[in-house]
This record gives C-alpha cells, structure tokens and sequence, in this order.
C-alpha cells in the first residue's frame, strides 16, 4: 500500500507541477465554457433578430385602434423589435426589396377589410396577405410577430401567407450558414491530424537530426513539409466534406441542391479552401517543431482548434461581414466568404483580400518555421 501511495503521489506530483499539462487540463473546460457561450448568444440574438433594423409597410390598414396598437407592439422591444420602420408609401416592386432584404415584411389588408370583420360572414370573411421571406430570420420573426399580434387582437379573418424565398425554408439557410464551420472545423481536424506526426513525431523518434544536416536549405526544409502536409491534409478534409454535404440533406429532410452554383463559385469555393488550409497547416507546424512529442502537440493545438470552431460559430446564424476591413483577419475571412459563396453571392474586394491576408500570413509562418529549424535549443529541446 506505501508502495502504491508512492507512485500516485510521484504522478499527480508531475502532473500539478508541470504548467504545460495543467494547462491542458484546465484550458478545454474554459475554451468550452467560452465557445458554448460564444455559439449560444450569437444564436440567440440571430434567431430573435434583436440587432436586425426591421422594415414593414403595411397596406389598406383599418382605420382602427386594434390595428395602431399592433404597430405600436411590434416597436416595443418587451414585445417586438428594438428598431423597426414603418414605410409610409408602397413601394414600386416589393418583391425586389423582399428578395434584396430591404424589406422583410408587406402586410396588404383587403380594402374593405373592416366592414367585412364586423359583418362577420363565413362566406365572405377579411384577408390579410403575408408577404415575406421564409429563408430569412428577420424577414421570419417579422411575419410571426405581426401574425401572432392580429391573431391575438382578431376572432376570425383569412391570413394568406406568401413566401417569396428562392432558396427553400429556413433550414436550407441554416444548412448553407453550418457548412463554413464544419468546413473549417474539418481543414484545420486534417492539418492537426498529419503536421504533429511530420514534425513532432520525427522529433520524438530522433529522425530530425539527420534530416537538418542534409544539405537543405531550412527554407527548403520549411516549404516542402508545409507543402506535403497541405496535400495531405486536404484529402482528408475533401473526403469529410463530401461526406457532409451527402448526408444533410437527409439529415435535415431539405431538398438541399448545390447544382445551380456556377463553376466559378465553385473554383472560388476551392480558392478559399486551399489558402485556409495552407494557414492551417503552418499554425499546426510552429506548432509540432516547438513540442517535444506528438502528445504535446496534440495538446498544444487543442485551445487553437477552440478558437477556430468559435470563429466558425459567430457566422453560422447570420451574414457575411460588410466591412471589407474584416476580411484582412485570417480564418475569420475564410469562414465570411464561405458564408457569401454558398449564399449565392461573389464579394470580388472581400474576396481578394481572404487571398491575400491567408497568404501573407502563411508565407510569414513558412519563415518562423525555417527560424525554428535553424533553432538547435528547439528544435533538440528537451
């Protein structure tokens, strides 16, 4: 029994005295606490659209106290929305502005409207007609909202809900806003997956010795393993993402079709992929050559797989990013023209600086790498 206190003292001893592994023990709780925060109050504040400046126009409206106090309710943040607008003319093609988001709700009451609810005929009841997005939130909480008012306010009139939406229900748009986090989620799985065997696993078996005193230059060195690894490791995440887009639409019961995408979404589609996973690669590499072991790197990538996947969250509910400065940060750029691609729409400035900014960023890591090899305290740390 001595014997055996000895050896759980001398582990938990190694374990509590080490800051690297407490920190791999402490770091995931805290990185999921953060993340599910992060996932829960970005889906919580898209879904409820509290951010989001409604715009209603509301047509042949009854010249009645019921119908002002609805407008009034759905202006109350208690009950409604924190910024609404109510248009004071019709416009020319509300289609249009519905489709282009500029108008997420026209409400037509027949014109007789009134007359007819207190007539109170089964054979001639009031109509109210919908106008709305299905595939878009705001466009949805509007129509739900000012539905749900006029039925509380109402006994009986005919409701005539009309869904503009070219894209299917709201599910086709969750889907297309999942698919850039599980793409990123999946690159970046495939780049921790290889680069800590490449780098890491040769300092571990003491191969890396021999491979520094070839006559390579580092940067050789640098470029061709982040190469080799980028190939690899964008098999792997090919195959997972064919294997996703295959099974969601199954998955949620949506006639989910990518066929009507262009082969230029698709190259750009590609484009971004390549770029995120050359940044990717080269994170997880710095990575790998300042571990000891594949153990310890594994480790040490763990909190950057966090940071990733909430990155990939902040988007899933909402919308691309309109400030093109935004594009100039790496990953969250990748993850923002993702989301616009598969939206259906081409940011040309947004998406030439996703190019640029991954790329500068990878050819600077490339550099620090080849600083790493050149390293003997690193590279032979022990």
């Amino acid at each position: 029994m001595k014997n055996l206190w000895t050896v759980i003292k001398k582990e938990l001893k190694r374990f509590f005295t080490d800051k690297r592994m407490l920190a791999a023990l402490i770091l995931p709780g805290v990185i999921v606490y953060i993340l599910y925060s992060i996932m829960g109050n970005v889906m919580q504040s898209t879904m409820e659209g509290k951010d989001h400046e409604y715009v209603i126009r509301v047509e042949n409206r009854p010249n009645d106290p019921r119908f002002l106090a609805i407008e009034t309710l759905i202006a109350d943040p208690e009950v409604g929305f924190k910024k609404v607008t109510f248009l004071d003319e019709t416009p020319e093609d509300f289609e249009a502005m519905i489709a282009e988001k500029k108008l997420d709700l026209y409400v037509v009451y027949n014109t007789d409207f009134l007359a007819k609810y207190n007539a109170n005929d089964p054979n001639d009841p009031p109509v109210v007609t919908f106008h709305y997005d299905e595939s878009v939130i705001p466009s949805l909480n509007a129509y739900s909202t000012y539905a749900g008012l006029l039925n509380a306010s109402l006994q009986t009139y005919v409701a005539v809900p009309v869904n503009h939406s070219a894209e299917g229900g709201i599910d086709t748009t969750i889907i297309k806003g999942l698919l850039p986090f599980l793409l990123i989620t999946f690159i970046f799985t495939g780049a921790m997956a290889v680069a800590p065997e490449s780098i890491a696993g040769e300092k571990e078996r003491g191969t890396i010795a021999t491979l520094l005193v070839t006559p390579v230059k580092r940067s050789t060195l640098a470029l061709g393993k982040v190469t080799a690894l980028s190939i690899v490791a964008l098999v792997s995440a090919a195959s997972s993402f064919l294997g996703v887009m295959l099974s969601l639409p199954k998955m949620m019961g949506s006639e989910l079709s990518l066929a009507t995408f262009t082969a230029g979404t698709y190259l750009a589609i590609f484009a971004v992929l390549i770029v995120s996973m050359l940044v990717f690669i080269v994170l997880n590499s710095i990575i790998s050559a300042y571990a000891k072991s594949i153990k310890e790197a594994s480790g040490l990538a763990a909190p950057l797989m966090m940071v990733i996947m909430a990155v990939g969250v902040t988007t899933m509910f909402g919308s691309a990013a309109t400030n093109n400065a935004l594009y100039l940060i790496p990953i969250y750029n990748s993850v923002n023209i993702l989301l616009s691609l598969f939206g259906g729409e081409f940011l040309v400035v947004p998406f030439i600086l996703t190019m640029l900014s991954n790329l500068l960023l990878t050819a600077g890591g490339v550099y620090l790498l080849t600083v790493m090899f050149s390293n003997e305290k690193i590279m032979f740390r022990k």
